[in-house]
């Protein structure tokens, strides 16, 4: 059989909301989610999200094509919000809820939401930044008392916008597989995070690709461990997508640093994937909580993100009998497009193979395609590639090139098609899975007064994969360590905030004033 064949066939005119009203029919009395206590039918989900849809056509002015910005921990809400907000026509912006009003600012304000949903936590820090932008409904989930009297936009409950929906109609939204459904941003070298737009048959196509490549689950018979964030393109494929399109089970973890937590979740529960990065394998192997779990059930843990460490790959072995498989992937592909395959097909260092449906190629500094064992830069291409940067058409030209997606990553690939990711051409540093830009950083400590100039760069952590190291140019002595941290912490999410600052007289530059970061790394 040929598997891209079978694929491309399935994508035909295939949209989100055709492949999930045929997901909650067909798996209807199957579990979709739990999160601690509660659980999540499929016929609740179809249920409940059909209620938040009709909630936005009959109670807002909302309409198809605004974005709506879902800044949520995983919990329950989160699918009912994401899939009712996909039937009436709006698109989706993912928002991690831990970051600081400058960067959410700027997401607001760069997609143009429309609607905001976020916990009742959030919503004193939020309240002046969506006075400030186009958001004009605010929907919170209760989870402490708060007020709303500084707030200029119609606001309601999540419990209340159900019940109000359950008592109104429903017209389904008309799609096509190239409407945008996603806007997930993702971290740029100008500082600034720019968005990725995925549409209908990207974020379908990420779904089967997994489903037929890793080619060991079965359809409405599966536990899906979730202990990644469901705004992290990872992990909302992984669970929204090829959930409800293979009646998935997904048990979603609210915070997977609580160790205690995340073995009460998944102790009664014979899990069948695991998808985690190489800090939390490393997390869990020395947890005594954790080791006591029933692995039988398991059969394939997924690791992305971060480089894997082959040390913490070994022990996840003994302990579970289960491999890691090393995937690749970005936010503009949609998450994975590369991937071992498990036992028969995979290769430890390695990332794996390309997935179903995508082809990679290998281009060197002449911009020629290279062989097995060259290095150069690594492009994708496939039916999961994103459309476009959002409102950013110098990015999109210079990141898709007749359809391949320039990555920015340094590869190698050996004679059996195994790639292997060697470095990377930008600066990105890595931290738990995150991406961190130098340049973000660089723009937010250059704005203290008593700063000249400063210069951010990866170093190794062995709890993080990788952290931030700052370098400073004073124009003060007085200024210190303590300072540009309490002024990072105002200013930027906490895995963002360098490890170690370190003054100097000068940065190191190129004739043309260039700073030349890789003299900064050889210091270390």
């Amino acid at each position: 059989m040929n598997l891209n064949n079978q694929v491309t066939t399935e994508l035909e005119n295939v949209t989100l909301q055709s492949v999930f009203n045929q997901g909650c029919k067909q798996f209807s009395q199957h579990t979709a989610f739990r999160c601690g206590t509660q659980s999540l039918s499929y016929l609740a989900l179809d249920q409940d999200s059909r209620n938040f849809a009709a909630y936005i056509q009959n109670y807002t002015d909302l309409q198809p094509g605004d974005r709506i910005a879902l800044q949520l921990p995983n919990c329950l809400a989160y699918p009912i919000v994401a899939w009712g907000a996909l039937r009436a026509g709006l698109i989706l912006v993912n928002i991690n809820p831990l970051y600081t009003a400058n960067e959410l600012r700027h997401i607001y304000q760069d997609s143009g939401a429309k609607a905001l949903f976020v916990l009742s936590s959030s919503i004193e820090l939020v309240t002046n930044l969506v006075n400030e932008s186009d958001i004009s409904a605010l929907f919170f989930l209760q989870n402490q008392p708060t007020t709303l009297e500084n707030l200029h936009v119609d606001c309601c409950e999540y419990a209340e916008l159900l019940s109000l929906g359950s008592q109104s109609q429903f017209h389904p939204v008309p799609a096509k597989t190239d409407d945008t459904a996603l806007l997930q941003y993702t971290g740029g070298t100008t500082g600034l995070s720019k968005a990725a737009v995925l549409t209908h048959e990207n974020l379908v196509s990420a779904a089967h690709s997994f489903w037929h490549t890793t080619a060991v689950f079965e359809a409405g018979n599966e536990v899906f461990a979730a202990p990644l964030p469901l705004y992290h393109v990872y992990a909302f494929v992984g669970h929204i997508m090829v959930g409800v399109i293979y009646g998935v089970t997904s048990i979603l973890i609210t915070n997977p640093r609580d160790l205690p937590a995340l073995y009460n979740a998944l102790k009664d529960t014979k899990f069948s994937l695991f998808v985690g990065i190489n800090t939390l394998f490393n997390m869990l192997c020395h947890d005594p909580q954790f080791r006591t779990l029933d692995f039988s059930g398991l059969k394939f843990t997924l690791s992305g993100g971060m480089a894997l460490d082959q040390s913490v790959a070994l022990c996840w072995e003994a302990l579970t009998q289960c491999q890691i498989n090393e995937g690749y992937g970005l936010t503009e592909s949609s998450a994975g497009v590369i991937i071992n395959r498990g036992q028969h097909d995979y290769r430890l260092g390695s990332v794996g193979k390309p997935m179903q449906g995508v082809k990679i190629k290998i281009i060197g500094d002449n911009n020629q395609v290279i062989g097995p064992g060259g290095k150069g830069e690594l492009f994708v291409k496939g039916k999961q590639i994103m459309k476009e940067y959002w409102h950013n058409p110098e990015a999109t030209k210079a990141s898709l090139q007749d359809g391949w997606l320039a990555t920015g990553d340094i590869a190698t690939m050996d004679e059996d098609g195994f790639v292997y990711i060697v470095d990377r051409i930008k600066d990105m540093i890595l931290v738990s899975g995150f991406n961190v830009y130098p340049a973000e950083i660089e723009q937010v400590v250059n704005r203290l007064d008593d700063v000249q100039e400063s210069a951010a760069i990866a170093i190794t952590s062995k709890d993080t994969g990788e952290a931030v190291q700052l370098f400073v140019v004073r124009k003060q002595n007085s200024l210190t360590e303590r300072d540009i941290i309490d002024h990072c912490r105002s200013n930027l999410a906490a895995y963002k905030i360098p490890k170690i600052i370190k003054f100097i007289d000068e940065l190191p530059k190129s004739p043309v004033g260039k700073i030349l970061k890789r003299e900064l790394t050889s210091q270390n």
